[in-house]
């Protein structure tokens, strides 16, 4: 390669009517006034807020000041000059993340038409460069305008719905489906409708002689015990249209250590594209393995073509070796090298309403607040987007597997237009190439909800996009990820998708989405759920005080008024109101902090307790809730807010999730007690276990010795409930001689019904470590720290005489006095 140009930063940006057409084309190239700023990759908005023309619209109502701009047509700028590029063979030019419908532009030369954000836009611009300064015009909308109510209704009549029956009728748009694009962006129920028109992704030229290295695919095949035989595929674009020429290719593997593990190869280069297959043996290979389960080690990746004097490197990458499996018979489970794994996660949206505007910081930081909630899984919904590298990177880096979705959710797809399954089949292939090296993707699912719909919401009168997830999609995978597995929805399996006795189950209308208010806020009902893998559920919970502050806007605290309502998911019907209620208080009697303190708790224990319920069975292997993440503030489903801050649930989450972990569950008159253990090692630790009074009486408490196998839930002891008051006591499980493994409590009645007092709670400070200690019961103990200060622990229970340390995290020195503890005792 001669040379490689980023036309990322700065564009000029201005806006027309829709129909302002390309035969405006050539006097916008070279206009002077009337244009803004914009940031590239960026989305349209933000060039309008930084110009002053709207405000930001993830805060207050603003939202809806924005939706003018769906009836625009957006004109991004950029001059660039370009030296010696006539020495090269090809000048390419690559566009990603054109959002949505796309007219390029290049010196007043209409050069090509783009219409679908998920592939990028390659086109050899040789022929239309000129001396001195170049002029790129792009012309971009919502890419909707265009889409007529036959279109939408052809063949069946069948459309995708919106959110007007939970009274956000502005919420979605039936025209979504015809365009290639994050689908959430028209809204959500937890998304507010913000049509984007951006250019997501990279700008860039590439100067290239004689030939290029296009992809490099790897695939690890086992030999032996511990040795791995990989298989490379380097793909290599010979440009001359007639001429043969001869070459040479490269590959090396380096490990952390600096061992090398190498291949090469003279090539005979035919004209176009040539797959050149090389072998690696690598003794004593380095496993990928989830988090929790052992390393996640990366091997660094060199490619590289000569011929004659010339040479094209390949961006060099990281790759893991790791061997993944989907284990359909009687049970639904992720199999990683070999051992069943308990899929403990959540569900990712896009991180931003805006996604353009989503930083690799932001990725690194809610990838590693995933990991050290001992996730080991996020799901990638199905109406977001394929995401930047940034975020695979950091899965790798963490261990934390992805459930990838393909782009379609919650409505019927054309794919009886033969436009658009050529549109998706050349979408779906360069995504599959695109991340088949890395090591975090271990299944490719075809939909969101689509299979589910086909037969529930749409009553069989549509077959709109099976075409793609049953034959398009697998076909496509096997050809370019044969080593990761496919399942064709979710949920799917058995006779009647998302049941329980086959497949993955989205458990929603069982309890969250119940109609009767009580199944809604009752965790026990969770303890009647028996599907093999819950890749979806969920409960409602509200933010931190200043996250509230800040989208509110300066608008009053009112929770009835219309920027709360505005910032609240659709879903939630009082729900969070009628929880409070069962566990905790009166929500009319309690002050603005108390209602924000009661809301994360019941969220928390919600969560909690269903984790605790799926990973309890021995036939489930897999509990992702919804949704892990938000793309703005608002009363919602996350565990951590847009603003990065974690709410309580996320704390209960972590615990739940501990890689070694005791659950209970009363079965009649009697207390099981299952051991949980998500590492590879077995256990061995006495166990103390037994009826505690909320004064600290521990009579009722016993020990024995227990042992828990590797990877596997074991039912370690059960014992009798007795005739005791649960209004003064809790039934527990603990580690006397283990810190950590995480304890279980069992509670039969609603913590509202606890006779608990004042625990009397103390603590002293030793650099950044505090150390609580509780004369009483103690529930919810939680610090109150200045805002961006995280503590390793938080809303946790302590029992008469136990002490609990936690590290506090901040950039900067806390002084002793900006340190509270408090408990849910002293609030209710």
């Amino acid at each position: 390669m001669l040379k490689e140009i980023s036309l990322n930063g700065k564009w000029d940006l201005r806006d027309e009517f829709l129909t302002y057409d390309l035969s405006n084309a050539e006097r916008l190239s070279y206009s002077t006034d009337g244009w803004i700023q914009t940031p590239v990759p960026g989305d349209i908005h933000q060039g309008l807020i930084e110009a002053g023309r709207i405000k930001e619209p993830l805060l207050g109502m603003n939202s809806y000041d924005c939706q003018w701009t769906e009836n625009r047509s957006w004109w991004f700028r950029r001059k660039f000059s370009i030296d010696d590029w006539r020495e090269a063979d090809i000048v390419e030019l690559e566009m990603n993340g054109l959002d949505s419908s796309a007219e390029i532009l290049l010196n007043g030369k209409h050069i090509g038409s783009h219409c679908n954000t998920f592939r990028p836009f390659i086109i050899d611009i040789k022929p239309f460069l000129q001396r001195n300064e170049n002029v790129l015009l792009v012309r971009l909308t919502t890419g909707v305008e265009d889409v007529s109510d036959a279109d939408i209704d052809a063949p069946d009549g069948v459309r995708a719905g919106t959110e007007a029956g939970n009274g956000r009728p502005e919420r979605g748009d039936p025209r979504r489906t015809m365009v290639r694009k994050p689908q959430y962006s028209f809204g959500w129920d937890w998304s507010p409708r913000l049509a984007t028109t951006a250019i997501a992704g990279d700008v860039k030229i590439r100067m290239m002689n004689k030939s290029c290295i296009r992809n490099v695919k790897l695939q690890s095949i086992k030999h032996g015990e511990d040795d791995v035989i990989l298989k490379a595929t380097v793909m290599v674009d010979q440009f001359h249209y007639y001429k043969t020429t001869e070459g040479h290719v490269k590959l090396a593997l380096t490990d952390r250590e600096g061992n090398r593990y190498c291949a090469d190869k003279d090539v005979f280069l035919r004209s176009g594209y040539n797959f050149i297959e090389l072998t690696i043996p690598i003794e004593n290979a380095r496993l990928w393995w989830p988090n929790g389960m052992g390393d996640q080690h990366l091997y660094a990746v060199e490619a590289e073509l000569s011929i004659g004097d010339e040479k094209h490197i390949y961006p060099a990458f990281e790759y893991g070796i790791r061997f993944a499996e989907l284990d359909t018979r009687d049970k639904f489970a992720i199999i990683i090298n070999g051992r069943k794994v308990f899929c403990k996660g959540a569900n990712w949206i896009p991180a931003d309403a805006l996604y353009a505007r989503t930083s690799d910081e932001k990725y690194e930081a809610l990838i590693h607040e995933a990991k050290d909630a001992n996730f080991n899984m996020l799901r990638i919904w199905g109406g977001g987007s394929y995401e930047k590298d940034a975020f695979y990177k950091a899965c790798d880096k963490y261990g934390i597997m992805i459930w990838h979705d393909l782009m379609f959710a919650c409505a019927p797809y054309p794919d009886h237009l033969e436009s658009f399954r050529i549109e998706v089949e050349k979408e779906l292939d360069y995504q599959t190439k695109r991340l088949q090296r890395h090591a975090c993707i271990v299944l490719w699912s075809g939909s969101n909800e689509n299979n589910w719909g086909f037969r529930d919401w749409w009553g069989e009168k549509t077959k709109g996009g099976a075409y793609i997830y049953n034959y398009l999609a697998p076909a496509i995978i096997q050809d370019n990820t044969p080593e990761i597995p496919y399942w064709n929805g979710s949920p799917y399996g058995g006779n009647e998708p998302n049941c329980n006795e086959v497949g993955d189950r989205h458990h929603w209308h069982d309890c969250m989405m119940n109609p009767d208010m009580q199944k809604r806020i009752t965790p026990e009902e969770y303890d009647k759920c028996t599907s093999l893998f819950v890749s979806e559920f969920g409960y409602i919970g509200a933010c931190a005080k200043e996250t509230i502050l800040n989208y509110m806007d300066g608008a009053p605290l009112e929770r009835k008024g219309d920027v709360w309502h505005h910032h609240t998911n659709t879903f939630e019907k009082d729900t969070v109101e009628a929880g409070i209620m069962k566990h905790y208080a009166d929500p009319d009697k309690l002050t603005f902090d108390d209602y924000l303190l009661y809301s994360g708790l019941c969220q928390g224990l919600m969560y909690g307790y269903a984790l605790d319920s799926m990973r309890y069975r021995s036939n489930c292997h897999g509990s992702l809730f919804w949704m892990y993440n938000d793309c703005w503030g608002e009363i919602g489903w996350t565990i951590i807010d847009y603003y990065l801050r974690r709410k309580p649930s996320w704390y209960f989450v972590r615990r739940t999730y501990a890689p070694l972990r005791l659950i209970m569950r009363a079965i009649g008159d009697k207390v099981s007690v299952v051991f949980a253990n998500d590492t590879q090692d077995n256990v061995d630790f006495e166990l103390e276990y037994g009826y505690i009074s909320l004064d600290g009486n521990t009579e009722g408490l016993e020990t024995i010795k227990a042992a828990g196998r590797a990877l596997d839930r074991t039912e370690i002891m059960v014992f009798q409930k007795k005739d005791l008051d649960a209004t003064k006591g809790l039934w527990i499980a603990r580690a006397k001689d283990r810190s950590d493994i995480e304890k279980g409590i069992l509670r039969v009645v609603d913590y509202r019904q606890l006779q608990i007092a004042d625990p009397g709670l103390s603590f002293s400070v030793e650099n950044n470590k505090v150390k609580i200690s509780s004369n009483g019961y103690a529930h919810a103990v939680h610090l109150m720290l200045p805002d961006g200060v995280k503590p390793s622990d938080n809303y946790f229970d302590l029992f008469p005489g136990q002490t609990h340390d936690v590290e506090v995290i901040s950039t900067e020195a806390i002084d002793f006095p900006q340190i509270r503890i408090t408990c849910a005792n002293s609030n209710r």
